[in-house]
């Protein structure tokens, strides 16, 4: 048995960072696509479990052409530069590449502290081949390698990849009853159109059949110019349990380059949205994380998806309305007898069954009481539309004063525009209890990072500072800073300058939110540099936040006084020093940098925050109507709402399997 070392090109905690070692269920997906990649057409996941019924050991194999020792080092030794990035299509030609970078592999130790990966292939002359790849996670970055003689027991070729849970790694997400639901949603494109691929998940087959409720195919066509329009393709499914909510783009029907979430757009549905454009590829499928502020094709294509989305879900409702009118019908309680006879009673009905549909699901199911509540309302849309409050009255229970207060309110605004303000509150109030267990519970808050997790939760939250700050690009430099500043202000944006800081380097700044007031003509912007809550602010903090605001008063493409630029550094507390810099008029707001703008220049203002003093702002200005709702989420609520919504930007410890289910909604 000839042995030898493969040493990755980066650091060992480079490799750890890459790893993502709180996420099992990435790292399965990834070892799956790897398969894929390598042409299997069977792929087998095995979960064996101990006494105590634990995983302690994944097991997944495969009958793909397996590695090659000729091929060992671009496929294993560099990281970031993967044969995948110079080929479109898998070794043979078979099918399209999914991966690229070549890190899918290194997610492996998410799954055990010691993995092995045993690979039989055939190489160019026809000489079978068994190598064996080891790795741990006390060395992540070397690999010793076997090459073992053949056995004459061995299959042609293929590759069984190895983790030991040896430090009892939580692996529960990747029990069946939570994992399957979402690995169907992941690889229903390739299982659907390969009818010869089959992946098995501890010991059952991946059905998709088993977890479409509805499959909807749309088209479409995105215009490239005045004279050329080309065809977009998007795949919407709803899942019955998959709990997720997801947009994936890709060039074709298979492969998928490039995902995002989707609860912005729908927030009901449970469903995967796949966007299918010829024009997607690795290179510029990035352009689809600035959403509309990429002013490219791609902006375009974004855009247009989510219109589709929402006007799809839109109709759906429309449908599930009128399924509800129809069942209504059938079960013979629907208030209305024979066909309408006249205009009148035709207008009548409809108006009805647009009601009767929205509110279905407050109505029981119990015959006998969904027959009485919709005789009420049939009575209170004939002759008074104002007792629709009593309708409402018997289906949720209202006192005198709120009925009173919701006859008034129907006369200056619309049932659904009322409920959907309450829930907007309700949703911030969880979300402020949620993000403050992530920052301060003590369990939890060590294995919650700024960039891995508070970046990505807190860039789709933005009304936290405040409601002003709706277009944002995240994690960019100050000269991408500035190309945004251009846009909004409708100049040109080609051949900008690098924009340094006083010491000749380039700022990189957390969050970018920049925001028109087109009334006032005028551009706000907010940069927020984030730090964890167990960071003390010093002046070496502030120094540098107050370097990336001079940057802008010094740089001439800035000059403009129809702007106004906030940097705001967010801590856990600040000592001393801080505090004397703070002006003694803003002391709340932590002001401490704000020169009068000469001639021409825009505002230039940078702030300290604790993320104590953010939450309690946001509170207050929430607490009027917290209080008229009587809606004081708990912590276990908060934690719930932000693990439905941002899943995939938790680490894994944070909350059990079973805490973090969502219930099914009812649209």
């Amino acid at each position: 048995m000839a042995e030898s070392e493969l040493l990755l090109k980066a650091s060992d905690d480079h490799v750890s960072r890459l790893a993502h070692e709180n996420d099992p269920h990435r790292a399965l997906v990834e070892l799956i696509w790897n398969a894929i990649d390598a042409e299997a057409t069977r792929v087998e996941v095995e979960l064996v479990r101990g006494d105590s019924n634990a995983i302690e050991k994944v097991v997944v194999r495969d009958d793909g052409h397996g590695i090659d020792r000729d091929e060992l080092e671009t496929t294993f030794g560099e990281i970031g530069n993967s044969w995948k990035r110079t080929s479109a299509r898998t070794k043979n030609g078979v099918r399209l590449l999914h991966g690229q970078l070549g890190e899918g592999r290194l997610r492996a130790f998410a799954l055990g502290s010691r993995v092995r990966w045993n690979s039989y292939s055939v190489d160019t002359s026809g000489v079978a081949q068994h190598i064996t790849i080891s790795g741990e996670t006390g060395s992540r970055n070397v690999f010793p390698v076997a090459a073992n003689p053949d056995e004459r027991d061995r299959p042609a070729s293929g590759t069984e990849f190895t983790a030991y849970n040896e430090q009892q790694k939580p692996l529960g997400q990747l029990e069946p009853r939570h994992a399957r639901p979402h690995l169907i949603a992941q690889f229903a494109p390739a299982l659907m159109h390969e009818k010869d691929l089959r992946i098995s998940y501890d010991g059952v087959d991946l059905d998709p059949s088993e977890e479409i409720l509805h499959d909807t195919l749309l088209d479409a066509e995105i215009e490239i110019d005045p004279w050329t329009k080309e065809p977009v393709a998007v795949r919407i499914i709803e899942w019955k349990t998959a709990k997720q909510r997801r947009i994936l783009y890709g060039p074709d029907s298979q492969h998928f380059l490039f995902e995002e979430p989707g609860s912005d757009v729908e927030k009901q549905y449970l469903f995967s949205a796949y966007v299918t454009w010829q024009r997607i590829t690795h290179e510029n499928a990035h352009y689809l994380t600035l959403g509309e502020l990429a002013n490219n094709e791609m902006a375009d294509l974004w855009q247009m998806t989510r219109d589709m989305i929402r006007a799809h879900f839109g109709e759906r409702r429309r449908e599930r309305r009128r399924e509800q009118v129809v069942k209504w019908k059938d079960d013979g309680i629907y208030p209305y007898v024979g066909e309408p006879t006249n205009a009148a009673e035709q207008a009548e009905r409809a108006v009805f069954d647009v009601v009767s549909g929205t509110l279905a699901g407050q109505i029981s199911a119990r015959k006998r009481d969904a027959q009485l509540t919709l005789a009420l309302l049939r009575d209170a849309l004939r002759h008074d539309p104002d007792n629709l409050t009593t309708i409402v009255h018997e289906v949720v229970a209202l006192n005198e004063a709120d009925r009173s207060s919701l006859t008034r309110l129907l006369g200056e605004t619309t049932l659904p525009a009322i409920i959907r303000s309450a829930n907007l509150v309700t949703a911030r109030n969880k979300f402020l209890s949620g993000l403050e267990h992530l920052l301060f519970d003590p369990t939890d808050s060590s294995s919650v990072g700024e960039r891995d997790h508070l970046h990505k939760i807190l860039e789709r939250e933005l009304w936290i500072f405040g409601e002003g700050y709706h277009l944002m690009s995240s994690e960019r430099s100050l000269t991408e800073l500035l190309r945004v500043h251009l846009k909004l202000s409708e100049l040109p944006t080609n051949d900008v300058s690098p924009v340094l800081r006083w010491d000749e380097k380039t700022g990189r700044t957390d969050l970018h939110i920049a925001a028109r007031f087109r009334e006032q003509g005028r551009v706000r912007h907010l940069v927020v540099e984030l730090k964890a809550p167990s960071i003390t602010g010093t002046r070496d903090h502030i120094t540098q936040v107050e370097d990336y605001a001079n940057a802008v008063v010094e740089n001439k493409a800035f000059a403009t006084s129809t702007s106004s630029w906030d940097f705001v550094l967010v801590v856990g507390d600040y000592d001393g020093n801080v505090t004397k810099r703070i002006k003694d008029h803003d002391e709340f707001a932590g002001l401490y940098h704000d020169p009068v703008p000469e001639s021409g220049q825009p505002r230039v203002r940078a702030y300290v925050r604790r993320w104590r003093d953010i939450l309690e702002e946001n509170r207050t200005r929430l607490a009027f109507v917290t209080e008229a709702l009587e809606h004081d989420p708990s912590i276990a609520e908060g934690l719930g709402h932000i693990q439905e919504n941002y899943r995939d930007f938790l680490p894994a410890s944070v909350g059990s399997a079973e805490d973090s289910e969502p219930a099914t909604p009812t649209p």
